[in-house]
């Protein structure tokens, strides 16, 4: 079976239809298929995703602005849907230290690609 780009376009719309936020936290454990949420997600490094798609794949964007968050250091990050708590990803990476002092932003930026086969 070949799933055509016109059904793996229509699967990326429902992905759009889905992702609202991205949001940051401290736990560095790995990451596995099974986890439902961040191990430590951060309540100040919520904010909205900007999303933008092409053929078969979203771009989800978020930023982390330089006065928000907590001086901390962010080991995890997650997309979700803000409206049932459903969580698409989690990802862990080795550490960002992160000083709320309004000079740095931290941006994410993960594709999400479709595809046949």
């Amino acid at each position: 079976m070949t799933m055509l780009n016109i059904g793996l376009n229509r699967i990326r719309d429902l992905v759009v239809g889905d992702l609202q936020k991205g949001q940051l936290g401290t736990d560095g454990t790995a990451s596995k298929p099974s986890d439902t949420d961040l191990g430590s997600a951060d309540a100040n490094a919520i904010n909205n995703l900007a999303l933008t798609t092409s053929d078969k794949q979203v771009n989800a964007s978020y930023v982390l602005y330089s006065t928000e968050g907590t001086t901390t250091t962010y080991k995890e990050y997650k997309n979700y849907n803000d409206d049932d708590s459903k969580n698409f990803d989690r990802i862990v990476f080795t550490g960002i230290s992160f000083t709320t002092d309004g000079t740095e932003d931290i941006h994410v930026t993960k594709r999400y690609f479709m595809t046949s086969g």
